[in-house]
């Protein structure tokens, strides 16, 4: 069974050269095609030497009643049912599923036999993903890259191969098309949200923060690690530079301490981490890295109770909405920063892909307006006044 897309004319190609390509059966003699015109179209492949038939069906079409002399199909492939129109109509959707289940699972002989659906998840809201999720159903994914990071396949293409594939498409379409992710993007924050604004000296700011949010394992590169620095100036937010990568631990420490670096010396920043990240293994790359510089990085851990991660960082996005954030703009094209605002964009609750850079927007902003909350208030200190009539 395959999408309408791929057309009756182009399956029996395919047969006919399986035909070709298999032992003792003559393309000629053992090998019947049937086409017929619009919306029956079909072929049939008859193989009297081994008792056996093969049939195609085109996405919706009836099924029902198929069978080779006594015999009723004991093998259904399902192959690519799901494309972007459809899925982006619920009722269609749920149609074809009931297809699925009623009328093509029906040819099978009481439900004996094998029955397989192939195709990438590229919707939430798709025939497989709903499969997915039936009853007594087995499911093997298998993604572009492993978690950890190396190419599925490996004899096709290479490490370098694939980066380049995700550099160009952006992260919420890779993770669609190659990584069976399917994200929707504006969920919780929007496109139209997004402001950029150049930059003031960092001296200027009144608080700067660069939070840190490292993945747990510090050998795997499929995990991101994130970096954002931020700055407050009156009532705006500014994300001034990023770091958001598939990397080691090492390098992400050697681009903090450069960014140390670059700060002006009238400008102070505060550095954080989370407290539960700040373990002996990234604090050995911080010790080492700082021994080879001549000092260590300040940092402090972050050792709030935070609570649900969703809550955190949806709780944040009104300030995207009501125009207080902006995104440096002398850094349009960063690929650090088109990382973390792609991750911004396509968080949603319950996503499978990666969200390390809004966690860091969220630890950051946190901080920043923590710090400007303490400014602002001003003690009243004075006399109090005491009555004549409450003296004893």
């Amino acid at each position: 069974m395959a999408s309408p897309r791929r057309t009756p004319k182009r399956c029996s190609e395919t047969c006919r050269r399986s035909c070709n390509t298999t032992s003792n059966i003559s393309p000629t003699s053992a090998c019947s095609i049937t086409q017929a015109i619009g919306r029956t179209a079909r072929f049939i492949v008859l193989a009297p030497p081994a008792g056996c038939a093969f049939f195609a069906r085109g996405r919706g079409q009836s099924p029902r009643g198929l069978r080779y002399r006594s015999r009723r199909p004991d093998y259904i492939v399902i192959d690519d049912l799901d494309d972007d129109e459809l899925c982006g109509n619920e009722a269609r959707v749920k149609r074809l599923v009931n297809w699925v289940k009623e009328a093509l699972f029906g040819t099978l002989d009481g439900g004996r036999g094998r029955f397989i659906m192939v195709g990438n998840l590229i919707s939430k809201n798709s025939v497989l993903a709903a499969m997915a999720k039936a009853k007594g159903i087995h499911v093997s994914q298998v993604n572009i890259l492993d978690k950890k990071g190396n190419v599925s396949w490996a004899a096709k293409w290479s490490r370098e191969e694939v980066q380049k594939m995700a550099d160009f498409m952006g992260y919420r379409s890779f993770q669609k098309e190659y990584m069976n992710n399917p994200i929707t993007e504006g969920v919780v924050f929007r496109q139209e949200w997004v402001r950029w604004k150049n930059p003031l000296p960092l001296d200027k700011y009144d608080y700067l923060v660069a939070y840190c949010d490292p993945s747990f394992k510090s050998s795997s590169k499929n995990d991101y690690k994130a970096i954002k620095l931020w700055g407050k100036a009156g009532t705006e937010l500014h994300c001034l530079a990023a770091f958001v990568r598939q990397c080691s631990v090492s390098e992400m420490v050697r681009w903090w301490y450069d960014l140390h670096e670059r700060m002006p010396e009238k400008a102070v920043a505060e550095y954080y981490i989370e407290a539960n990240f700040l373990q002996d293994i990234i604090l050995d790359e911080f010790t080492r890295e700082g021994n080879i510089r001549g000092y260590q990085l300040p940092i402090r851990a972050d050792r709030r109770k935070k609570p649900d991660k969703f809550q955190r960082i949806e709780a944040i996005s009104p300030l995207w909405e009501r125009g207080f954030v902006y995104y440096n703009a002398k850094q349009r094209n960063d690929p650090d920063m088109l990382a973390g605002l792609d991750q911004t964009l396509c968080f949603e609750k319950g996503m499978s892909g990666h969200d390390d850079a809004p966690d860091a927007d969220e630890g950051a902003i946190y901080k920043l307006q923590q710090h400007t909350r303490q400014q602002a208030f001003t003690p009243s200190v004075g006399y109090r006044h005491i009555s004549a009539k409450n003296l004893w």
